[in-house]
Parts: C-alpha cells; sequence; structure tokens
C-alpha cells in the first residue's frame, strides 16, 4: 500500500493527502499561515513517473505569486520534511524517491492557439481566393 507522510492512500490522491498532512505537520511552525494561505491557492497534483520509480508532487500556485513566494514555500516544505520521522512516500514500508514542483507559470493551450492561427491562415486563404476570383472576372470583360 502507498502512504504519503505516513497516511495510506492511493495515487490518484496522492496530491491531495500530501497538502493535508502538510497542514497538519506545519501546526507549530512560524509563518503556517502564510503557507495554508498559499497552500489553499494552490492546484496540487501527483505523477508517478513508473519508468524512473518517482513521484512528483507538482503545487501549481496562480500567477500572482512571485518568486519570494515561491523561495518561501520550497524552504517552508524542505524544513517540514527535515523534522519529520516517517519517509514523505513509501510502498510496501520501503521509501520511495519524490520531487516537489513549485510553480506560478501559466500552461499555454497549444491547441487553442494552433486553432486561432489556423482560423486566421483559412480566412487569408479565403481572401485570396476572392481577389483571384474577382482578377479573373475583370479579365473576361
Amino acid at each position: 500500500m502507498w502512504k504519503v507522510l505516513g497516511e495510506e492512500t492511493v495515487i490518484p490522491a496522492m496530491g491531495d493527502v500530501w497538502a493535508q498532512r502538510m497542514v497538519e505537520l506545519s501546526k507549530r511552525r512560524k509563518d503556517r499561515e502564510r503557507f495554508v494561505r498559499t497552500l489553499a491557492d494552490a492546484e496540487i497534483r501527483c505523477i508517478f513517473d513508473a519508468v524512473r520509480e518517482v513521484c512528483t508532487f507538482i503545487i501549481n500556485l496562480p500567477s500572482k505569486y512571485g518568486k519570494d513566494d515561491l523561495e518561501f514555500m520550497r524552504a517552508f516544505v524542505a524544513r517540514v520534511n527535515k523534522s519529520i520521522k516517517v519517509p514523505v512516500v513509501e510502498f510496501e514500508g520501503m521509501e520511495q524517491r519524490f520531487s516537489i514542483i513549485f510553480t506560478s507559470d501559466v500552461e499555454e493551450d497549444d491547441y487553442s492557439s494552433r486553432k486561432s492561427e489556423r482560423q486566421d491562415y483559412y480566412k487569408w486563404v479565403e481572401e485570396q481566393a476572392k481577389k483571384e476570383l474577382e482578377a479573373k472576372e475583370k479579365q473576361s470583360f
């Protein structure tokens, strides 16, 4: 069975369990309120890379958070991880490798951007076809 910070879980719920346990483990920490507030705004997900056997927690903060906030989160989580007695991620009693990514970058939707480019291209092609048709009609008179 998988465990995240000592609590049994399944892979799809690892991100939520990680966030819940980090809040619980940070009860007596300085700047806890800032951490909890920031974590509440975050989108948290966990991806398990079965080939490399690494769990990656991705904490995506809104774009309003800057470099200082990201550094604060990294340092806070590092202090909590250093002080705990259980592995961050374990499977059947064996500690597993993990990584945590903090980001506030906005992911660009490639499909939408390419769709608008295609629509612009089709409009241009249509305009060119109309111009050619008009030019042919003028030549026939």
